[in-house]
Formats: C-alpha cells, sequence, structure tokens
C-alpha cells in the first residue's frame, strides 16, 4: 500500500517537473509577472493558515493561524492585482492602434475575490450560530467529498495559469484561471472538518485583503522589485507560523517524518521572511546598496548554518526538546539577516529570484507537514519557477550563485576606482540642444534602458523621443539586457507602463547583431551591462558576462548624472571610448530638454 508520504513525494516531482517544461516556455519579456504571478500562487499558503486559525488547537495556534491568514492573504489579493496591471499594459504597436470596442477588465474588479470570501466567510459563521446541526452535517459532506476535487481542479487551473504566461496574449486569461484556483482552494478549505469558527478567519482575512489590495493597485511599477521581496517575506512568514503551531500543537510528539519537514518547513520559511526584509529595505533605500561585510562574515554565516542543519537532525532523532526547536527558529531568523546584508544591489536579480525559491519550497513544507497536495503542488511551481529564474539571472552575469551570496560582489574601492579613472583618459561631453542635431541626421537609433531610467522614473520621456524619432522616419528598437533592473523583466515592465509596444522590445541575444549597424546607441541609465571590460579585459571582476554589445555602434550618447560607476563598483570603459559622448544629469530632466531641443 502506497503511503500518503510517498504519494506527496510523487505528486511534488511531478509537479516541479511540469513546472519546469511550463515556465521554461515563458519568453524573457514576461518574467517580473511570471514571479508576482507565482508569488500569489505561492499565497496557497493561507489553505494550512485557515485550518490553523479556525480549528479549536489552542489560544497560541488560533493567535499564529490569525496571523498567517493575514499574510497569505495580503500576498493572494496584493500579488494577482499587480499581476494583472502589469499584463494589462503589454501590448503590440498593432493592439495600441486598434479602436475595438471591447469590454476592457478593470484590475479593481479583481477586489470581488476577497469580498465574495469575505461575505461567504459572515454566511457560514452566521448560519452556525442558527442552525449547528445542518453546519456540522455540511462540514461533514463537504470535507469528504467536495473539498478533494476542488484541489484538483485548483491545481489544474494553477497549471493553466503559469501556461497562460507564455505570451503576452494569452497571459490575462491564464491569470484569470489561476485566480479562480485560488477561490475554489480557498472556499474549499471553508468546509474543512477541523474548522469550528470563523471569526478570526473573517478578521485575518479582511486586513490582508486591504493590505494587499492597496499595494497591489496603489504601487508604481518602479517599486515592484521591492513589493515582490516584501511578499515573499510575508508568505515564508506564514509557512514558518503555521510550523510553529503545528509543533507547539503537538508538544513535539511527532514522527520522524513530520518532523523532518516541520523542521524545513520553519528554517526555510525564517530565513526568507529575514532575507526578504533585507533585500526589500536595499532595494527602498533604506539599507546601503553596497555589500555590508566585516571579517570572517562567511565563516561565521556557514558555522550558523551548521548549527541550523545540526539543531534540526537532532529535532528529528528526538522531537520533544522545545527550547532547542525555538533556538532553532531564532537561528533561522539571523542567519537570513546575515546572508542577504553582505549583497550587493547588483545581485538582486538572483537574490529575489531565489528568494521565490526558498518561499516554494517552504510552502511545499506545509503541504507535506499538513499532508495537503495542493499547497505540495504549488510550493513545487513557486520553488521550480524561483530556482531557474535564478540559474538564468547567474548565467546573465556569468557568475555561480555560490559567488552571488558569498562572494560580496560590489565593494567599492574608491581610492581604487579614481586612480583607474584617471589612467584612461578624457570624456566628452555633450549637450541636448548637440544630441538632437546628431539624431537629425540618423536612420537607426537603439535605445538601452537600466536602472537609472527607473530611478529616474524617466521611462515616459524615453517613450515619448521613440515616437517622435518614429515620426521622422528614423527606425527604433530597445535592447533589454536580463539583469538591467532589480528583478528579472523589470525593464520590460516599465517600458509597457510608458506604452512602448512589446514588439519593439529584443532581448540582449536578438539585438546584439543590430548594434554595428545602428547610427546612434542610446543609453539611458545602463551601466554594467554595457561595459566593454566584460569582454576586453581579463583583470575586470566583470570579465565573461554577456553584455549589450553598445560599443560596436557607430556613436554612443549616454544619459547619466556621473561617471560614478554602477552596482558592481567597476569602472565603465565605454566612457572613455572617443566615439561615446556623455549628457550628464537626471535622465528624465535631459530627456525633457532633447525632446524639446527636437521638436523645435
Amino acid at each position: 500500500m502506497t503511503s500518503e508520504l510517498e504519494i506527496g513525494l510523487y505528486i511534488f516531482m511531478l509537479a516541479g517537473f511540469l513546472g519546469y517544461h511550463v515556465i521554461t516556455r515563458v519568453p524573457p519579456l514576461l518574467h517580473t509577472p511570471l514571479m508576482s504571478a507565482t508569488n500569489a500562487i505561492a499565497g496557497i499558503s493561507l489553505v494550512g493558515s485557515l485550518v490553523v486559525a479556525g480549528a479549536d488547537y489552542g489560544a497560541a495556534s488560533t493567535i499564529l493561524g490569525f496571523v498567517a491568514v493575514a499574510c497569505s492573504s495580503t500576498n493572494v489579493v496584493g500579488g494577482f492585482l499587480i499581476t494583472d496591471r502589469m499584463l494589462k499594459m503589454f501590448k503590440t504597436a498593432k493592439d495600441q492602434t486598434a479602436q475595438r470596442l471591447r469590454f476592457q477588465f478593470d484590475p479593481k474588479m479583481l477586489l470581488a475575490l476577497p469580498v465574495l470570501v469575505i461575505g461567504g466567510l459572515v454566511l457560514i459563521y452566521s448560519y452556525e450560530q442558527l442552525s449547528k446541526d445542518a453546519a456540522r452535517f455540511l462540514r461533514e459532506v463537504l470535507a469528504t467529498h467536495a473539498l478533494k476535487y476542488f484541489y484538483i481542479l485548483s491545481a489544474a487551473l494553477f497549471i493553466l495559469g503559469l501556461k497562460g504566461l507564455s505570451s503576452p496574449r494569452y497571459a490575462r486569461k491564464g491569470m484569470f484561471a489561476a485566480e479562480l484556483g485560488m477561490l475554489m482552494a480557498v472556499v474549499g478549505t471553508l468546509f474543512h472538518h477541523e474548522i469550528v469558527t470563523y471569526k478570526w478567519i473573517i478578521v485575518g482575512f479582511l486586513i490582508g485583503s486591504v493590505v494587499g489590495g492597496t499595494m497591489g493597485l496603489r504601487i508604481p511599477m518602479t517599486a515592484v522589485p521591492q513589493r515582490t521581496a516584501l511578499s515573499h517575506s510575508l508568505g515564508a512568514l506564514a509557512a514558518c507560523l503555521v510550523g510553529i503551531s503545528e509543533y507547539f500543537r503537538h508538544r513535539g510528539a511527532l514522527n520522524t517524518v513530520v518532523m523532518t519537514a516541520l523542521g524545513f518547513e520553519v528554517v526555510i520559511g525564517g530565513l526568507t521572511f529575514t532575507g526578504s526584509l533585507m533585500a526589500a529595505a536595499k532595494l527602498q533605500g533604506l539599507l546601503p546598496g553596497h555589500p555590508i561585510t566585516y571579517k570572517g562574515q562567511n565563516v561565521f554565516n556557514l558555522s550558523l548554518l551548521a548549527a541550523i542543519a545540526g539543531s534540526l537532525i537532532y529535532l528529528v532523532i528526538g522531537p520533544a526538546v522545545p527550547a532547542l526547536f525555538y533556538i532553532m527558529v531564532g537561528l533561522a531568523f539571523l542567519f537570513g539577516f546575515l546572508l542577504v546584508i553582505p549583497i550587493g544591489a547588483a545581485d538582486m536579480p538572483v537574490v529575489i529570484a531565489l528568494l521565490n525559491s526558498y518561499g516554494g519550497l517552504a510552502d511545499a513544507c506545509m503541504g507535506f507537514v499538513l499532508m495537503n497536495k495542493i499547497q505540495i503542488i504549488t510550493g513545487s511551481l513557486d520553488g521550480t519557477s524561483g530556482f531557474l529564474l535564478s540559474l538564468l539571472m547567474c548565467r546573465a552575469m556569468n557568475r555561480s550563485a555560490f559567488n552571488v551570496l558569498f562572494g560580496a560582489f560590489g565593494k567599492v574601492d574608491v581610492e581604487g576606482r579614481d586612480r583607474a579613472a584617471e589612467a584612461k583618459g578624457t570624456v566628452r561631453n555633450i549637450s541636448a540642444e548637440e544630441v538632437s542635431v546628431l539624431l537629425d541626421s540618423v536612420r537607426s537609433v537603439i535605445i538601452v534602458p537600466g536602472y537609472g531610467m527607473a530611478v529616474a522614473q524617466a521611462q515616459h520621456g524615453v517613450a515619448e523621443l521613440a515616437k517622435l524619432l518614429m515620426k521622422q522616419g528614423i527606425n527604433v528598437k530597445y535592447a533589454i539586457h536580463p539583469v538591467a533592473g532589480r528583478m528579472p523583466g523589470h525593464m520590460n515592465v516599465l517600458l509597457a507602463e510608458a506604452n512602448v509596444p512589446y514588439d519593439q522590445l529584443y532581448t540582449m541575444e536578438q539585438i546584439n547583431p543590430y548594434f554595428p549597424e545602428a547610427d546612434i546607441a542610446l543609453v539611458v541609465g545602463a551601466n554594467d551591462v554595457t561595459n566593454p571590460a566584460a569582454r576586453n579585459n581579463r583583470s575586470s571582476p566583470l570579465y565573461g558576462m554577456p553584455i549589450l554589445e553598445v560599443d560596436r555602434a557607430k556613436s554612443v550618447i549616454v544619459l547619466k548624472r556621473s561617471l560614478r560607476p554602477g552596482f558592481s563598483g567597476v569602472d565603465n570603459e565605454l566612457y572613455y571610448d572617443p566615439k561615446c559622448m556623455m549628457l550628464f544629469g537626471d535622465a528624465k530632466e535631459s530627456l525633457n530638454k532633447l525632446f524639446a531641443a527636437l521638436k523645435s
């Protein structure tokens, strides 16, 4: 007879294999919506949180479950709302010019999901008070029959939702399927036979929906990376709290299999929670973007990880040691904090993808603890997505994940940088009026956006400039590097927000052959991803990293505040190239001046 554990492992492996084949077909254009969507789907931790908050496990478990419900529902509501906002922006040039009378979906309508759930909860709670026997009958019938079918259908809808992200044309329809799957999973769980009260579920879901809805509708697209990191932290915290509740409820009387899964759940959830908070703080500018290091840091971190692993092994052998369990949880929180602070902001695309993967693994472990198959499936899908994206980002930077986590890449030697700059020669300055004269006699322009464009919120100015150039008969293309932002695909989202047709966006592999034919490469805030040292200088830390070969264009114009290097801390050799000209200043202001000069 096949055990529940064996079935769970089969499901985990098959879901990961299926997720690999589905997610590898998602184009780089949609990597940011993919991460946001998997983050929302990972809010399936809400399923376990609902049971803990509504069951009569004790006051401590109810409080932990209530907080977990609030965290998970924030992820679900906010994640789906902001994903829909992003997908709605992706249009081709044909879509933008076509005038069709058709129904326009407003993302605010997605708020109907939590409203429906909360309304259903209130009705169930009221009905329970009026008719205890009928409520018990409904729970017994639906818990044994309807619940499992709801979970099967929701799993299929989640997979179809991710499959829809293989093309911008079908992505929104796919997300509607995933949202329906989440609604079915949540509604089905409300009839779980162990749930005896809905009071704290309603309050937690209401708080999470308000917070998540506000974030999903109000947050600017430039802040999507930090919102994603914050969502990782909330989802991981929910998984960790449910694991703590289960250990507390059973007083450590757990078998080896459950204790192993529960140990991984709280450890991965704990380190992902604090690590994601640190990543969000770095992205928001609350912490320095450069690596924060001290002597012996890697040795201390690895020793701390060994202590956590040793504690977990001891607890698996003898689970009934509460003091050691809580110490292990505390060390996991500390390890997540220490893991991220020595990582530079340039490596945030990899870090966010890895944290996404960790959050999925924590959800999968929760599924093994509660033996909930839908959580195992979604956790495997989320973990696969984050792992694949982190590998893609490491490959785009020609670095290993170990080097990203422990290499302290991006620590700047100011004195050495200044000496190197003096040795390289002079830089050619150019004014907006002079740039307009140059653009008046060209046929082909390639625009290279970078994180500096996002900081200056200059994407709308870039789009307006491109439209003006195209009206003059100039061929305009956009070159997008995989790590030209603080999360995979971020530049694509920002340009889509500015109504740039996605069929004008080219990946690095697609655009590099076009640079020798381009009259001008216009670089807006991109730095490390355009540095020729990655191709020419073997002594450079960037050597071997695939770059956008803007130096092969006939002329290069760079819009930048100063000559300061990017987050890698490496001086850009492009700026000293004789055919490169620097238009210094805030990118948004420089584009406004350039736009005015071109129109005049």
